[in-house]
């Protein structure tokens, strides 16, 4: 049996909505004896929707993350934006997921280009950063947004779900998309996918369901992240001062 953390990075989440969110990622499953748990972090913003809330959100995540290693088999960071992937995976002996990250690849199996359909303009260049870190710039025809804030999102089902179908038909004909990445965790969380995926003719990936079964497969292959890329941090040093009584793993 594998326990998988969905970590909510921020804290604009009510408790509701995170045991709603949870019954949905259980539901996404392969195996019926994983789980999966969202909590949400302790200190950060309420949404992000822009670089400085990313950075905002990192500390809360990494402390979640520290805490997390005995309790959990593996762990998803609940944000499109990937924040603080790179550190939580040098931080984590357990396997960590960035949703974005496994679809794009998962995008890049399914066809020659992707485009990923986001909230808002804001975080437009904060995507384009993520692709050339990631290595795959070439491989995204654009990033487009629907308009639509986080925290408006869940006022207007519908109108989101017609933005994201007009926003991907937009990217599939003008743009030369193949595949379609939804950009926001509380976007894929909506379903909206499910509502489109008939009307456009191409794939469109919703990353809270990517994230669940990448972390599934990487639990049942007896695969994490490399400590050539994600090398082993200093735990002694780190549990004197950010991680207080941080142990070794």
């Amino acid at each position: 049996m594998a326990k998988i953390l969905y970590l909510v990075p921020g804290v604009g989440l009510s408790r509701d909505e995170q045991k709603r969110r949870e019954g949905l990622a259980n539901s996404f499953l392969t195996q019926e004896k994983n789980s999966v748990a969202v909590e949400a972090v302790d200190e950060g913003p309420i949404s992000i929707e822009s670089t400085i809330e990313e950075a905002m959100s990192v500390g809360g995540i990494l402390k979640k993350v520290a805490e997390a290693q005995d309790r959990y088999d593996a762990i998803i960071i609940g944000c499109a934006g990937d924040p603080g992937l790179a550190a939580a995976r040098e931080l984590s002996s357990i396997p960590v997921i960035g949703p974005i990250e496994a679809s794009f690849h998962l995008a890049c199996l399914l066809g020659e280009s992707f485009t990923m359909v986001t909230v808002l303009d804001s975080i437009i260049p904060a995507i384009w950063r993520s692709l050339r870190d990631y290595g795959l710039e070439h491989k995204c025809a654009s990033v487009r947004a629907i308009d639509f804030p986080v925290l408006e999102m869940h006022k207007d089902p519908e109108g989101v779900a017609r933005a994201l179908l007009r926003e991907s038909r937009e990217a599939v004909d003008d743009d030369g998309a193949a595949g379609i990445v939804m950009g926001c965790m509380s976007m894929a969380f909506m379903l909206v996918d499910e509502k489109i995926r008939m009307e456009l003719g191409a794939p469109i990936i919703n990353p809270a369901k990517a994230s669940v079964k990448t972390a599934e497969m990487l639990l049942s292959l007896g695969l994490k992240q490399s400590r050539v890329t994600y090398p082993e941090p200093d735990y002694k040093k780190l549990g004197l001062t950010i991680f207080p009584g941080l142990k070794a793993r």
